[in-house]
């Protein structure tokens, strides 16, 4: 049986690549960008403590976050998922523990691969954390994969193990910079 997998075809996958010191800055345009636009999105990280991190920041920034891990307990984790529903976030951070929820998760527009991790990476870890999404969403899906200086090989190893390139996402370095300094300030 070969190892490559067909990706979800109803969204529209693509990477973005950048450099590790604007990582942040990047996922804040992404978020704001949907925000403005009403989307929904969820951040995959690659762990508890970076899940945190992000929500942290994000919600510290005005950009309304839950995070979503292992740690949670059930009735924590269904709390969050209610703000949620009600649109009183637009972004749910997590780990992969979410893409084992499947229909507990709301709608969501887009996801983000904020952290591509080795020893994780599968063509299933990969298909459930889209898939998952697409099944929400249909044809108006976004997936994008962040890829920073670090992650080329294993970004390499995804492109092989799913048989296709992704397409480049586009974003506007003028944004991003503006991006770069509030996430400075939110540091602060």
């Amino acid at each position: 049986m070969s190892s490559k997998r067909a990706i979800p075809t109803m969204v529209h996958h693509s990477y973005l690549f950048l450099d590790q010191r604007l990582k942040d800055a990047h996922l804040v345009h992404l978020c704001n960008e949907a925000q403005r636009a009403s989307q929904a999105t969820a951040i995959f990280t690659r762990s508890v403590s970076e899940t945190r991190r992000v929500s942290l920041l994000l919600n510290t920034l005005n950009i309304g976050a839950i995070s979503l891990q292992s740690d949670l307990s059930p009735s924590t984790r269904a709390a969050s998922l209610d703000k949620l529903r009600r649109k009183e976030c637009h972004v749910v951070v997590t780990t992969d523990v979410a893409a084992g929820f499947g229909p507990m998760i709301p709608k969501v527009d887009r996801i983000i691969n904020f952290s591509l991790v080795l020893w994780k990476l599968t063509p299933e870890t990969y298909t459930k954390r889209i898939g998952n999404v697409k099944n929400h969403v249909g044809s108006s899906g976004l997936a994008i994969t962040f890829v920073t200086q670090y992650d080329i090989e294993v970004y390499m190893r995804l492109e092989k193990i799913l048989g296709v390139p992704l397409a480049e996402y586009a974003v506007d370095m003028d944004m991003i910079m503006l991006c770069k300094g509030q996430v400075e300030e939110a540091a602060l």
